[in-house]
């Protein structure tokens, strides 16, 4: 477990030279030793019970507003996930038929289970955050659920706005663009500001994330090297996993029909570790690279009977 961080200058937002790299290269061996992968199989677990919640909210309302049909969404998702993670996307989003009265019922129950699952999701994140900086979180639980409440809707808020503007931006540009006669304009300006809007969405939804830590994880210039690490890594180890999967793995020998289960939690299980590997390294800058000091459970610390 992390000893403490030094309040100094690193801490405080200053870098010694050479702290980057001295944080990159201990952020392996912290990751190792704080566990984190551990940590990355829980938030697997409320991710799972989280997004499909969230999802199935967004693809009922999309079919009671008129502005977008299930396959679209699972459509535009799948080429998020690895292929052989994409049809857990279609069965599980795939066309619901249910009539206006019913997905109203079953907006408002998804989207309380979808709200305490992300709120769930978000105390495992700031535990892993705490115990990464070595700060206990000695905070009671009625102050800390308000902000945890509120991180969880927006959180929710974000990956909204990510499938919005996956699948209803683009009607409206269509839309705008046969309004005033500039089909082919509005078809080239929305391909070219989509990803960018998805980044901005994804690097946000990163930062909150890394806000829900103890103090010295909070702020822009403390969270923004860990985070652009994060997503880079993300996207490494995506297209990494989506060529084993597709190439190597022997998921369809060894799960049968779980194969597409199997592999899309594997990969949200990576992308988790490489997303706390963002968060490590912030801690690492924050301790300005330095070795940590000896472990409290060590036998050379541990009082003699």
């Amino acid at each position: 477990m992390t000893i403490g961080v030094p309040a100094d200058g690193a801490a405080a937002g200053g870098r010694e030279p050479g702290a980057y790299g001295r944080a990159l290269a201990r952020t392996p061996v912290a990751v190792w030793e704080d566990d984190l992968t551990d940590w990355a199989a829980a938030l697997t677990y409320y991710a799972v019970l989280a997004v499909f919640p969230a999802l199935l909210v967004i693809v009922f309302s999309l079919a009671l507003l008129g502005t977008g049909s299930p396959q679209e969404v699972v459509a535009q998702l799948g080429a998020f996930v690895p292929k052989a993670a994409r049809p857990v996307l279609t069965q599980a989003l795939g066309a619901p038929q249910e009539d206006p009265s019913v997905r109203w019922v079953l907006v408002v129950l998804t989207g309380g289970a979808a709200l305490w699952s992300a709120s769930s999701y978000l105390a495992v994140f700031r535990r892993a955050l705490h115990a990464m900086y070595g700060v206990p979180d000695c905070r009671p639980a009625w102050r800390t659920f308000p902000a945890i409440l509120l991180r969880a809707l927006a959180v929710l808020a974000l990956l909204v706005s990510g499938v919005v503007t996956l699948t209803a931006a683009e009607r409206v540009a269509r839309a705008i663009g046969r309004g005033t006669g500039t089909d082919h304009e509005a078809a080239l300006v929305w391909a070219g500001l989509r990803w960018p809007l998805l980044f901005v969405v994804v690097v946000a939804l990163v930062l909150l994330l890394f806000r829900s830590g103890p103090p010295e994880a909070r702020g822009v210039r403390r969270t923004v090297a860990g985070g652009t690490l994060a997503v880079l890594l993300w996207l490494l180890a995506s297209a990494g996993f989506a060529f084993y999967a597709a190439h190597v793995a022997t998921y369809n020998r060894l799960y049968g029909s779980l194969a597409g289960v199997v592999a899309f939690l594997v990969w949200l299980w990576v992308s988790h570790v490489v997303l706390l590997a963002g968060a490590q390294f912030n801690a690492e800058l924050a301790r300005g690279g330095r070795p940590r000091g000896p472990d409290p459970c060590s036998p050379d610390r541990t009082p003699a009977a």
